[in-house]
């Protein structure tokens, strides 16, 4: 599918990014990405973990330059762009929605004053900036949202405001990254709907990053990047007829499942098929060695302990948010050697939940007990060391040590337990988790389905006999996301009581036990 126009807002010709890592390697995240999308149009990217998706959108911003080749937004060359540059496109030309709103919304702000905010910093007077603020809330159907603060909203809602924020200043061109992970489908849905009817408002071309197939029902063209290249593309309304890329050099990507239905392994054949003295097509023939089927993930270690029924139990809950009142005297329990899944709409609580269960937030009724610790009546560092030794965490923007690689992160959460920082846990977890080809490199150079992964293979090696995880498989491909499940499927087997919150159908087909937030 070829871009018909001469009028383009991002064009990336030939990019490649390397990346130091120590032991003086290089490692490339894009390898001569060509991208042209026009003006207007609205473009979603697929790819798997580690494609080199986040490192597009960071070039596209400005927040890295590419080793070579050249991209253009909004008509503006970036390779070689000063800091002043950058920053006049950031505040001119580009909107950016982040998966994670808390990283967009001050929640000391209220709605209004949120919105406000890129016009505020861009000079404008606050009364012009608040009445452009009231102008897009309402353009957009948010404006009964204006005197509401982040943290009365559902998750929904928030991102729905990101978006308005993200155009308020009406942007040529509006990127979102992953924007509706750790969203249930009808709010997902609203977001994408959201971000084309406000790329349409300001005139915006729209690029959105996305793991799920749901984000093509608001484009016009569906792209996938593969190991830094743009491998295939397809326009939605026909997506059977999806055509692989042939760069500039006349190199081709062929997808592991079309070749192992192929049997195409390390060499294939290019026939070229004559009629009438000409070349008509090509005809491709494989070897007949298809790649070797994916390893079945590790059996990972037992906990140092397995607890009695319940490891984890909650009783009566009850908690209130303002004129909200989230559980209704809900009773959980958590059994040990069993995969538990907490579902629910997005702001029906999960998270709020899952913080009440470790002891960060108290009801306002009920109790918890926790690893067969009541926690009522305990104050923060006793609280801090039932966690300590009973639990590994993995929530929403769980901290990891960015100058530190896989291994030194898991390292330091185990000796921080006073265990060993060596050993066959961290070696099964890593494996297990796929993550063995970039545990080498700092964190900080992960992409986000890696950095998630890590996280979790952080809260597994501690071999704690409870793990919590907020929405675990949200940044994850559909490859990724079943061996995520597979890994917390393999970790209750041996023993571990798992409790996650998630919006994704097959990790809670995987469950042992299902709770229902309405």
């Amino acid at each position: 599918m070829t871009v018909m126009t001469t009028t383009l807002s991002i064009e990336a010709s030939d990019l490649f990014c390397l990346y130091s890592v120590p032991g003086g390697a290089t490692v490339a995240a894009l390898r001569g990405m060509s991208l042209r999308i026009a003006a207007g149009e609205r473009v979603v990217v697929h790819g798997p973990n580690g494609s080199g998706k986040t490192t597009l959108l960071r070039v596209l911003t400005g927040e890295i330059s590419p080793s070579a080749g050249s991209v253009r937004v909004g008509g503006r060359e970036l390779v070689g762009a000063s800091r002043h540059a950058v920053t006049a496109l950031r505040r001119d030309v580009l909107g950016q929605v982040d998966q994670h709103s808390g990283r967009t919304l001050r929640p000391e702000l209220s709605v209004r004053d949120n919105v406000a905010l890129q016009l505020l910093l861009s000079g404008r007077s606050r009364p012009e900036a608040r009445r452009a603020a009231d102008a897009a809330l309402a353009a957009l159907d948010l404006d009964a949202l204006a005197d509401r603060h982040p943290a009365t909203l559902s998750a929904g809602e928030a991102q729905r405001v990101a978006v308005c924020a993200a155009i308020v200043h009406s942007p040529t061109v509006l990127l979102a990254d992953e924007p509706t992970g750790e969203l249930d489908l009808a709010a997902a849905d609203a977001v994408y709907d959201l971000l084309a009817s406000a790329a349409a408002h300001v005139g915006a071309t729209l690029l959105l990053v996305s793991h799920d197939p749901r984000a093509a029902r608001v484009a016009d063209r569906v792209v996938r990047i593969r190991d830094g290249r743009l491998s295939e593309q397809w326009n939605p309304q026909a997506p059977d007829d999806e055509s692989l890329v042939v760069d500039s050099r006349g190199w081709v990507r062929i997808p592991e499942p079309l070749r192992r239905t192929a049997g195409i392994g390390e060499t294939l054949r290019v026939m070229p098929v004559i009629e009438q003295n000409r070349i008509e097509r090509l005809h491709i023939l494989g070897d007949g060695h298809a790649p070797p089927p994916t390893p079945t993930p590790p059996v990972l270690p037992a906990p140092a302990q397995i607890l009695a029924h319940p490891a984890l139990l909650a009783e009566g809950l009850r908690l209130t948010f303002g004129d909200r009142s989230l559980y209704g005297g809900l009773t959980v329990e958590v059994a040990p050697a069993a995969l538990t899944v907490l579902r629910g709409r997005s702001g029906a609580g999960k998270s709020t939940l899952l913080r009440l269960l470790l002891g960060l937030v108290d009801p306002d009724e009920g109790r918890v007990v926790l690893a067969g610790v009541d926690l009522t009546g305990l104050d923060r560092l006793a609280r801090a060391r039932v966690r300590r030794d009973a639990v590994g965490v993995g929530l929403q923007l769980g901290s990891l040590a960015e100058p530190l690689d896989t291994w030194e992160n898991l390292a330091l959460a185990r000796t921080s337990r006073g265990l060993a920082a060596e050993g066959v846990t961290l070696d099964a977890a890593v494996d297990a988790l796929g993550l063995r080809a970039v545990a080498d490199r700092p964190v900080r150079l992960l992409s986000g389905g890696e950095r998630q992964r890590v996280t979790i293979a952080r809260s597994l090696v501690v071999t704690r006999p409870v793990v919590v995880l907020d929405e675990p498989t949200s940044q994850q491909d559909e490859a990724h996301a079943e061996l995520v499940t597979a890994v917390l499927v393999a970790a209750a087997r041996a023993g571990t009581a798992v409790l996650c919150a998630t919006h994704d159908d097959h990790l809670a087909a995987a469950a042992d036990a299902l709770v229902e937030l309405a």
